[in-house]
């Protein structure tokens, strides 16, 4: 008996992603379309709406034309995960765009962030988020106070690229959005699972602004493509959808997903087991049980592997053959998008330290600040109790060097599976009824004695730290 299968569309930073699996977690068919980012000094991201919208529904068609007509038949529903933080302001009567797609990447709204940090404490506990520029409140108060809208102000919304995309992609056009994607916007309440009036108060944002909540498993209304229509009935984060794609994450394990960014989730299965408080309390699943992790940030991860290679340009692209050419790279103070946690600087001032004017080391320097990061970022989790295995994914996994580097610094056993794109196999699990997984790891890499880069580990936090510090005075 053949199962049905389900659409997952994935907007991610630098393409949109359409993927059809069966309840097994197989994918038939997929397609993507890249998608650019205008960056722009300092502090600066932005996306075209219409372009994401576009590349989303031709990824979509693209994977569904490739199937076979009888496997075209098994499609039951779909499911659409998105960049966490984007955001933009549309019309609730036409759906149409009013500012740009203001990537996660976007820190344009430090200063309101700088003004709301007395209340840090405050924030953290109705949110479960530290206060920082990436996340959607002060870039909505900025486009309140720096956009003229011409449509009439009770029309005006604004929220999560999650939103907006179910607005127009469904039949029904509705203002809707999941729990998930609400809780990264620092205006969500974790306890009541609703909009905050105080935080609303505290960006001085209208309540009409928002759209309204759902679950992250609802019906969300009827996706409709060119011969194509299908129950939109799952909605959330990528990296929050990345943890469930082997089914219901363990406590054990810490989940890495290394794309654009990247995020280290360790799952919460008691409410009043807090985090450092510079690590994120995340809302992965919203629902009637909602599941919260431990969350670390990392902003630097194939964006910082794309702006160095722009700078350094060496002859090829194989990364991973080049650390056994450069036993002892530089240094690399990875700024790239801004600092995450647990140091929290919006600042982008990133550069070699101890240089080489090879361009090989310096991209071998880079690969190891991210492992640094990310291992920084475990050392931060230590309150809670040491993981038992590491499972990676996103396109940066496919680093062996990254992979192995990890394993070292943290002791912890790395797996990694060949199907790396997570975050849809996640979303395909949520969106069908009976799923099943048993998926066997591709590689394992087991952590081994790394005195250099330990050593260097050690020099970088130090300089790291000392850089930071320099920028805050």
């Amino acid at each position: 008996m053949h199962s049905d299968l389900c659409l997952v569309m994935d907007q991610g930073s630098h393409s949109s992603r359409a993927m059809i699996f069966d309840r097994f977690g197989h994918c038939h068919s997929q397609g993507q379309v890249r998608i650019k980012t205008q960056l722009t000094q300092p502090n600066r991201a932005e996306q075209q709406p219409e372009q994401i919208l576009i590349s989303l529904k031709r990824a979509a068609l693209e994977a569904i034309s490739t199937l076979k007509r009888e496997d075209r038949a098994r499609l039951r529903n779909a499911a659409l995960i998105t960049q966490q933080s984007s955001m933009l302001c549309w019309d609730a009567d036409s759906g149409s765009a009013l500012t740009p797609v203001i990537s996660w990447q976007d820190r344009r709204g430090s200063h309101y962030i700088d003004e709301i940090m007395p209340l840090a404490s405050m924030i953290r506990q109705l949110t479960g988020l530290y206060p920082n520029a990436h996340l959607a409140a002060s870039k909505l108060r900025w486009c309140l106070d720096h956009l003229s809208f011409t449509t009439a102000k009770h029309r005006v919304r604004g929220g999560p690229i999650a939103a907006w995309l179910i607005k127009q992609l469904v039949h029904e056009q509705p203002d809707l959005v999941d729990g998930v994607n609400a809780s990264r916007t620092m205006l969500y309440s974790i306890n009541e699972k609703n909009w905050h009036p105080e935080l609303l108060n505290l960006f001085e944002l209208p309540d009409s602004l928002l759209p309204t909540i759902c679950p992250s498993t609802f019906h969300f209304g009827t996706l409709r493509l060119p011969g194509c229509e299908l129950p939109l009935d799952f909605v959330s984060g990528g990296q929050a959808a990345a943890l469930f794609a082997f089914g219901p994450p363990s406590q054990e394990n810490l989940h890495i997903n290394l794309g654009i960014g990247g995020s280290l989730n360790r799952v919460l299965t008691e409410r009043g087991l807090h985090p450092q408080e510079k690590l994120l309390h995340s809302l992965v699943l919203s629902g009637k049980q909602p599941l919260f992790s431990a969350e670390g940030t990392v902003n630097g991860v194939a964006n910082a592997l794309e702006w160095a290679l722009n700078i350094c340009r060496p002859e090829s692209q194989n990364l991973d053959e080049w650390p056994a050419q450069f036993p002892d790279p530089p240094l690399f103070m990875n700024m790239v998008g801004g600092v995450g946690s647990p140091y929290w600087n919006a600042l982008d001032r990133s550069c070699w330290l101890n240089d080489s004017e090879d361009p090989k080391a310096r991209m071998v320097a880079v690969m190891e600040s991210i492992i640094f990061l990310i291992c920084n970022n475990i050392v931060a989790m230590s309150a809670l109790p040491k993981a038992k295995q590491i499972i990676i994914g996103g396109g940066v996994s496919q680093l062996d060097y990254i992979c192995q580097g990890i394993a070292d610094l943290s002791g912890i056993s790395v797996l990694r599976y060949e199907q790396h794109e997570l975050s849809s196999l996640g979303a395909a699990w949520h969106a069908m009824p009976n799923s099943h997984r048993e998926f066997k790891p591709e590689t394992q890499f087991s952590p081994r004695e790394n005195i250099p880069l330990e050593e260097r580990y050690k020099k970088w936090l130090e300089v790291f730290r000392e850089h930071l510090a320099k920028l805050d005075d």
